[in-house]
């Protein structure tokens, strides 16, 4: 099996390497797995017309196990835990992969949410555009200021730049956004990351920035409308 020491100076086979390693775990554990985080944004993005161009590997891959896969999985590989971060990972050919698993993350979104809706690029199942969104908006809330922030607020604008050109189901995302969630994708849909897209070119920022800015105003509206016990007349006083 090679490692990625084998591949140091090819950074597109280290990746390359990655994916396949991913889809051989997925298959192990399939249905029970899914991929979420940078890998799951980068399969969505390159295979999409609009985003391919803005793509971004990732050095280490996150899935979201059930807990029967999760007794599985320990079976054979040795996993470490953080209690803190509530998740679990393990090192497979020189890669590093955290692992949520069912009822026992803190992630926003459920584990048979996000596994009812995945879908599959290239023999991998990854979460919906709709589910990683909130996904990435929790984790960008949590670690805005460091340099994983800023890769997450990238990979929430590929997001709202799918879902500008493709179905995506709006009242499915903000069933799972928390206040801080859309403030914080207010502030990525206001901020420079739009020019580390296109590779600083100012117009296709700009015009990147409109698409997004329109995504956002639709889930900002959704997540803003009351629901219906809100909107029941509150029982008199006294």
């Amino acid at each position: 099996m090679a490692s990625v020491a084998s591949f140091a100076r090819s950074p597109e086979a280290i990746f390359a390497a990655l994916i396949a390693k991913a889809a051989n775990i997925g298959r192990l554990y399939e249905p029970d797995l899914v991929f979420i985080g940078g890998l799951a944004a980068y399969l969505h993005a390159t295979n999409h017309s609009l985003t391919a161009a803005y793509a971004e590997a990732t050095a280490d891959a996150a899935f979201y196990i059930s807990l029967s896969a999760l007794s599985d999985l320990r079976e054979i590989e040795e996993l470490s835990q953080n209690s803190r971060l509530t998740k679990h990972a393990f090192q497979k050919a020189g890669f590093s992969f955290d692992v949520y698993a069912e009822r026992q993350s803190s992630l926003p979104v459920p584990y048979d949410q996000v596994a009812a809706f995945a879908v599959e690029y290239d023999g991998v199942r990854v979460a919906s555009l709709e589910h990683l969104l909130v996904l990435k908006l929790g984790a960008a809330v949590d670690r805005h200021a460091s340099e994983h922030g800023r890769k997450d607020a990238k990979d929430a604008l590929r997001i709202l730049l799918l879902a500008s050109t493709s179905e995506f189901d709006t009242e499915r995302a903000v069933a799972f956004m928390q206040d801080e969630h859309i403030e914080r994708l207010g502030i990525i849909v206001k901020g420079p990351e739009f020019l580390a897209l296109p590779g600083g070119n100012a117009k296709v920022a700009k015009e990147l920035r409109v698409r997004c800015q329109d995504v956002f105003a639709r889930l900002k509206d959704a997540h803003d409308a009351p629901t219906q016990s809100d909107a029941q007349p509150k029982p008199p006083k006294g």
